[in-house]
């Protein structure tokens, strides 16, 4: 693989001054053409950016709500907070952002029929009647998930379609054995252990 300095590629960095003056703007660093590409390629890619597939839930007042995401990452230990990405059109947004908490409930390879329920075949509470779920610091919470974080939102951005929410954990349950259902290339997957 060539470095970047090969290839005879170059990046200007962009000022602080210049990102203030520009505020939301989009910078384009490449043409149309290239644009297409790039949108290609990145989709290529993020389909090799294996992760584990999590339901975040909210509860507003006796509604309950659910997505499945893979785009769930820790941020810090000290407080331990995690971040979340929810694209603006999802049914669960507005509710998630007037509650202002949420719990990821990460999966195990037995819950992988909860996916097509909460990823759109079933509609709004009629999501929660598959699964075996109950409450946990307030939130609908699954019970055989691999592991379960209750979070507080702190802080949110926004960045093009989706809202990127960090919430620090205020209550944690962990099951002892691992069996992530993972996302891969489209599509549902297991891991594996590597010999040592």
């Amino acid at each position: 693989m060539k470095s970047i300095k090969e290839t005879g590629m170059a990046f200007d960095l962009v000022r602080p001054a210049l990102v203030e003056k520009l505020g939301s703007e989009r910078i384009d660093i490449a043409g149309t053409g290239q644009q297409d590409a790039i949108l290609t390629g990145f989709k290529k890619a993020m389909r090799r950016l294996t992760a584990t597939v999590s339901i975040i839930t909210t509860g507003e007042q006796d509604q309950r709500f659910g997505m499945v995401a893979t785009a769930v990452s820790s941020v810090s230990t000290e407080p331990p907070a995690v971040l979340i990405c929810v694209n603006h059109s999802a049914s669960m947004f507005h509710p998630l952002m007037r509650a202002g908490r949420f719990a990821v409930n990460m999966l195990t390879v037995e819950s992988n029929p909860l996916v097509p329920v909460f990823s759109g075949k079933v509609k709004g509470q009629e999501r929660f009647e598959y699964g075996d779920w109950t409450s946990l610091n307030g939130l609908p919470c699954l019970k055989n998930a691999q592991a379960v974080l209750c979070c507080a939102v702190v802080d949110t951005f926004t960045y093009g379609s989706h809202e990127i929410v960090i919430g620090q954990v205020k209550a944690v349950e962990v099951e002892d054995e691992i069996s992530p259902l993972l996302w891969q290339d489209g599509k549902l997957a297991v891991s594996h252990l590597l010999n040592a």
